[in-house]
C-alpha cells in the first residue's frame, strides 16, 4: 500500500524550485539599461548647466574710419582719459592730463564731467608698474560716478598710435 501511494503522489513544487531559471546557461550580451539610463540623466544635467556656464564680456569694437576721410584731431576729442602712474609716493592718478590728489575727488571729478554727457565712457590708461587693486579701484570710483563703460589703453596701443611711454604731466 505504501507504494500504490507513492505512485499516486502529486508532484509538489517549492518556492525555491520556481525561481529558478528554465536554462542555466550564461548570457553573452550586456544589460544596457543601466547604461541608458546614466546617459539621460547627464544628458539632462548638461542641457541644464550648460546655459547657466556661458559667461562673456560684452565689448563694442571701434569701427576703423571710412577711406579717404580725413584723421581724427586729437585736441578736439572729448574723451576721458583716466591716467595712473606709479611713482615713489605711491600711484598718481589723473583725469585727462590733470592730477587727483584722492580717490573722492576723483569721484567727484569724473561725476562732474559726465553728469551731462550721454556718451558715458571712459578711458583707463595705467602703467604696469600700479599695483592692480589700484586700477580696480579707480575704476570702481568712476562707476560709482555713473560711467557706463570702460576701456583699456594699453602701451602696446599707445606704441602703435606713436605715443610716447613716458610718465604724463
Amino acid at each position: 500500500m505504501a507504494q500504490a501511494k507513492a505512485k499516486h503522489k502529486k508532484h509538489v513544487l517549492h518556492s525555491h524550485d520556481a525561481t529558478k531559471p528554465a536554462s542555466t546557461e550564461a548570457k553573452s550580451d550586456i544589460n544596457i539599461t543601466p547604461l541608458i539610463d546614466v546617459m539621460l540623466v547627464l544628458l539632462i544635467i548638461f542641457m541644464v548647466v550648460t546655459p547657466l556656464a556661458q559667461k562673456g564680456l560684452d565689448i563694442a569694437l571701434p569701427q576703423p574710419p571710412p577711406p579717404g576721410s580725413p584723421p581724427p584731431d586729437p585736441s578736439k576729442s572729448n574723451q576721458v582719459v583716466l591716467g595712473i602712474e606709479d611713482s615713489p609716493s605711491g600711484p598718481i592718478i589723473s583725469v585727462n592730463k590733470s592730477p587727483v590728489a584722492t580717490m573722492d575727488e576723483l569721484e567727484n571729478r569724473l561725476k562732474d564731467i559726465f553728469q551731462a554727457r550721454s556718451d558715458k565712457t571712459i578711458f583707463v590708461r595705467a602703467s604696469g608698474a600700479v599695483l592692480y587693486g589700484k586700477v580696480v579701484e579707480a575704476m570702481d570710483a568712476a562707476k560709482g560716478a555713473g560711467v557706463e563703460r570702460i576701456g583699456i589703453i594699453s602701451e602696446k596701443m599707445v606704441e602703435e598710435a606713436g605715443g610716447g611711454g613716458g610718465a604724463q604731466p
